[in-house]
């Protein structure tokens, strides 16, 4: 398992943390299992420009109560 913290990102309309370079799952399409705020989901690293980010839905970001600018504790596990 590896954790990071992280800013919430907001660009166009999409929502995101970014994977740091440095982290075992930044990767294109690393399958992981994602937990932030105690809420756990599944999930696909996307890889765009370079950087990894973790996508965050509405639904994720409602229950994990997390909104653009917060910082949170990012906890990946390999899937």
């Amino acid at each position: 398992m590896s954790s990071f913290d992280a800013v919430v990102e907001t660009e166009d309309e999409g929502v995101f943390v970014a994977v740091p370079a440095d982290s075992e799952f930044a990767r294109a399409r690393a399958p992981v299992t994602v937990t932030i705020n105690g809420v756990s989901w599944e999930s696909t690293v996307a890889a765009y420009s370079g950087r990894f980010y973790l996508p965050l839905r509405r639904g994720i970001r409602e229950m994990a109560r997390i909104a653009p600018g917060d910082t949170v504790t990012v906890e990946l596990s390999g899937r």
